[in-house]
């Protein structure tokens, strides 16, 4: 069966071990409109990251600037990424983490620092019940909201109906699947990824020589669901 690519990294890492390259005119502008060097950082990291699991997933020699994004209701060069060499790409950053997957078929893939915010509209009730009853009612939501996102960049979900948009299993648990994607999660030190995919999603960090290092699989294993 084929699987789905999904690798999550530090910025830092991503920049010290991948070469920079162009970004492609569409990207650099809007690079030059943020204003945190950091987040110019996170911006080129998931880029970077995302042409790299594209070359490992046998894309040939995709660059960042072969990234292009396609706005489904302005035709703007923004909103869901466009497939590159047959393959669907994604990719997420947020605050020092970067994720990026890659698939025949259509996927999202979403990375949340963990913090203390906690939208209970954008939960539904049973969702809000068990974040309520988690341990961790921070990481709780971010699981939630992790996956929603995934959804989201996956095309089978939206941003404004996320309050009946049903993800979560448990307080500590994704539901299998929605709308025929399977649903993954894996954590990484500070953050959070999921991820939603047609086939199953073979995770992995980035090594020290840019080799795709598999992830370890959590325990009880959430990291593939079947379609429920």
């Amino acid at each position: 069966m084929e699987q789905s690519t999904v690798v999550v990294a530090s910025t830092r890492h991503v920049l010290a071990v991948l070469p920079h390259a162009p970004l492609g005119m569409a990207a650099e502008a809007r690079l030059r409109r943020l204003r945190s060097p950091a987040d110019r950082d996170d911006f080129t990291a998931a880029r970077l990251l995302a042409a790299h699991v594209l070359r490992a997933a046998g894309a040939g020699e995709v660059s960042p600037a072969d990234l292009r994004q396609r706005c489904e209701v302005c035709g703007g060069e923004h909103g869901l990424p466009l497939p590159v060499a047959g393959r669907h790409v994604s990719w997420s950053h947020a605050a020092g983490r970067v994720a990026a997957g890659t698939s025949w078929s259509r996927l999202g893939v979403d990375v949340e620092v963990e913090g203390e915010v906690n939208l209970a509209d954008a939960l539904t009730p049973a969702e809000r019940s068990f974040v309520g009853a988690a341990a961790d009612p921070a990481r709780a939501f971010r699981l939630a909201w992790t996956a929603k996102e995934a959804c989201v960049k996956a095309g089978v979900a939206r941003l404004d109906a996320f309050a009946a948009l049903e993800v979560l299993a448990a307080p500590e648990a994704l539901r299998p699947s929605h709308a025929g994607l399977l649903l993954s999660t894996r954590s990484v030190t500070g953050a959070i990824a999921a991820a939603a995919t047609v086939e199953p999603a073979r995770w992995a960090t980035l090594g020290d020589r840019s080799e795709l290092v598999p992830a370890p699989v959590p325990v009880p294993d959430r990291a593939v669901g079947r379609r429920a």
